[in-house]
């Protein structure tokens, strides 16, 4: 090697020394580059399954249909409010949490209604759930659900159903299957009918659970009649 050879080298080293930061930037910024179109816009981290969970009475696939996630749509582009807004829209359906699972899941948490009632009248069953909404039944109704009736004058429907749905969910499970109906004249005015036979006056929604608490209790006794509209004082008919 000539001098010539050695001090060309020498000035390429320097200049590759001044060179190296950019270059280094520039190796940098194609990967971040490379790696943001890689999850942005290919299939490679896409959507390409749907796992539908707490769905019991409504069918997965009837759920993934609804949401009609784009297949192969990269999961950080995918419209997670989109798809909740979808699933929301299945009578049955309360809730929804949309998750994204890397690499390529979507995760569908389904919370559906409780059933606490169903509503009298009519060819088709329509169930009430804890929140007094009023929807189909995805399959067969669960059994031995009170009935509800509304008397005409008994105020807006939504809220006589909110009550009733009050009323009801404050029950444990032993308690709301003895009741058969759930008749209701005004916000102040509900009346279970027992299996039995026997009649009970709620009154109002309010105070529930307490209500609930001492009907159970009352139960233990007898009778053609309870009242439980003022349950610090509740009586009974033998």
């Amino acid at each position: 090697m000539t001098v010539t050879d050695r001090f060309a080298g020498r000035r390429w080293r320097a200049r590759f020394q001044r060179l190296r930061p950019y270059l280094l930037v520039a190796v940098f910024l194609a990967a971040v580059g490379g790696l943001t179109w890689t999850v942005l816009e290919t299939p490679l981290l896409g959507a390409h399954h749907v796992d539908v969970r707490g769905a019991a009475t409504i069918g997965a696939a009837d759920v993934r249909e609804q949401a009609a996630v784009p297949d192969g749509r990269p999961l950080a582009r995918l419209d997670v409010q989109a798809v909740r807004e979808r699933v929301e829209e299945i009578p049955q359906v309360a809730s929804v949490e949309v998750r994204r699972q890397w690499p390529r899941t979507v995760v569908l948490d389904v919370v559906e209604r409780r059933p606490v009632a169903r509503l009298s009248g009519g060819d088709d069953v329509r169930l009430i759930d804890s929140e007094g909404v009023v929807y189909p039944p995805a399959g067969k109704p669960p059994r031995r659900l009170p009935s509800v009736e509304l008397a005409p004058g008994s105020g807006p429907r939504s809220e006589a159903l909110k009550e009733v749905a009050q009323a009801v969910s404050a029950m444990d499970g032993s308690l709301a299957r003895k009741v058969r109906e759930v008749r209701v004249g005004s916000r102040d005015a509900i009346t279970l009918e027992l299996r039995d036979g026997a009649e009970v006056a709620w009154g109002s929604a309010d105070h529930a659970d307490l209500k609930a608490e001492v009907l159970a209790a009352l139960l233990a006794r007898e009778a053609k009649a309870y009242d439980v509209s003022a349950p610090e004082r509740p009586t009974i008919v033998p």
